[in-house]
């Protein structure tokens, strides 16, 4: 694991950090080039991206501090620290950050059902680039295992993480993965989606299936942290299904 990635002068640039930038510009990268072959006005991609970074980045440490209310009381100040990545969870980014883009969207009055699948199509990378991030900085870590590709975390960051001193799951590099994997599935099945916003309900399909396994070997101070995930994850994870088998009479079709 290596938190700092480098020094530039006296700056110091960290790597989830870093990371989490090159996310962003991934995605947008991604984003934009979907919209302008839908021959939908792509410049909005700057607006979208600088409203969901901000939208993202509340929501997720607010989601993070609603779930850990007992770890600030006395020191409310602290649920303000959105640069602490370990009180960050991507459900609340996901839920704040689109919420600001759909004010943009509507703001715009720009096509929602592209403009969402563009984001579905651009999301599962942008996951994979952070999730490099997060494994350099040791992260959203696994519970202890005794598999061959366990990851043991230096003694300074077991610490600082409240890591247990064991090898542990590389959860991190599990969600890469399986983030690569449902951007292949949704890029390999672009030609075959009739309607608009299909490639963002498949996305939330795939990722809440994904999700859903992956907090089997992720770790939690409370047991009862893994289960709401689950149990989140598989909400998504039907309703996006069931969205998708009645997509004929909930989304509009491709012209």
């Amino acid at each position: 694991m290596r938190p700092v990635l480098f020094h530039l002068g006296p700056l110091t640039v960290h790597s989830y950090g870093f990371f989490l930038a090159l996310a962003f510009l991934v995605g947008m990268g991604i984003s934009f080039r979907y919209l302008r072959s839908r021959f939908v006005d792509a410049y909005i991609v700057f607006e979208l991206v600088l409203a969901a970074a901000v939208g993202g980045i509340v929501g997720a440490r607010a989601f993070y501090v609603l779930g850990h209310l007992g770890e600030f009381r006395g020191r409310w100040g602290d649920a303000f620290k959105f640069w602490n990545v370990q009180g960050l969870v991507f459900y609340g980014g996901l839920l704040l950050g689109f919420a600001a883009g759909v004010a943009v969207i509507k703001w715009r009055k720009a096509p929602f059902g592209v403009i969402a699948d563009s984001a579905g199509l651009a999301l599962p990378l942008s996951l994979a680039v952070a999730r490099i991030g997060c494994f350099l900085n040791g992260c959203c870590f696994g519970k202890p295992s005794g598999l061959p590709w366990a990851v043991t975390f230096p003694v300074s960051t077991q610490v600082e993480m409240g890591m247990p001193k064991n090898p542990l799951h590389p959860t991190q590099v599990y969600e890469l993965l399986m983030a690569l994997g449902i951007f292949v599935v949704l890029s390999s099945l672009l030609g075959r989606f009739r309607r608009r916003g299909e490639v963002m309900l498949g996305f939330l399909l795939l990722y809440g299936a994904a999700r859903f396994v992956n907090e089997f070997f992720r770790y939690h101070d409370n047991p009862r942290g893994g289960l709401f995930f689950q149990v989140l994850s598989a909400i998504i994870f039907v309703g996006s299904g069931l969205a998708l088998l009645f997509r004929h009479r909930l989304l509009p079709e491709n012209r």
